[in-house]
């Protein structure tokens, strides 16, 4: 009887691990998509939709070394001089709530000395209210292309 009941314990855990890695990457991939998503909003300056998927206690890092909040990104957002943000190489690892995403973006800008730049970036998401919100956009290495 113990043995059944062993079988029976470890077949249920299996299952709950499979199910748990499927979740993951049916996640990962909402993330990867998300993520374009976002920037495509950026471009556009559609602050009313971002202001749904970014938390209220974002913190974006520039490569610069400037530190802003959600509100102050989005009055950036807000000017429209971005025509392009596109993500390359993108990768999230999944934790219970907690989204770690690395990827390269590439910019464009449509005016000033900086119009094109590439960085890398670590991006951090959190599951709130059923919601994938980003929390955290730290830019780690950037390079401007001389125009």
């Amino acid at each position: 009887m113990k043995k059944i009941i062993l079988f029976i314990f470890f077949s249920q855990a299996s299952m709950l691990v499979l199910q748990a890695q499927d979740f993951s990457k049916k996640d990962s991939g909402l993330l990867i998509t998300l993520n374009q998503k976002i920037d495509d909003y950026v471009v556009l300056g559609n602050t009313a939709e971002l202001n749904k998927l970014y938390a209220d206690d974002f913190i974006f890092s520039h490569g610069s070394g400037r530190i802003e909040g959600k509100q102050s990104w989005f009055t950036s957002v807000a000017k429209g001089n971005f025509l392009l943000r596109q993500h390359d190489s993108v990768t999230v690892e999944m934790h219970p709530g907690i989204a770690i995403v690395r990827g390269k973006l590439s910019v464009q800008k449509k005016t000033g000395k900086d119009s094109r730049y590439h960085l890398k970036y670590v991006r951090i998401y959190a599951l709130r209210d059923k919601l994938w919100q980003m929390i955290s956009h730290v830019t780690v290495w950037e390079v401007h292309e001389a125009g």
